[in-house]
């Protein structure tokens, strides 16, 4: 069985372009972000929550929104 050949080009094209699994609404590549956001502890010290999110088009404005603790 002969080999397939590859050129420089198709190496370059299988390396770039947005890579995941695409959301079924919008058809985008979902991104995890980590979200970090900041809160007051009872005694007046900041402290800082960390959470994963998926992010894609359709709910990048909730992921992304400001919520209070």
């Amino acid at each position: 069985m002969a080999r397939k050949q590859r050129t420089f080009a198709d190496k370059i094209a299988k390396g770039t372009g947005p890579r995941g699994e695409k959301c079924p609404v919008c058809g985008e590549v979902i991104q995890s972000i980590m979200v970090i956001r900041p809160y007051k502890t009872d005694k007046g010290n900041w402290r800082f929550t960390n959470e994963m999110a998926r992010v894609c088009k359709c709910n990048s404005k909730e992921a992304l929104a400001d919520k209070p603790l």
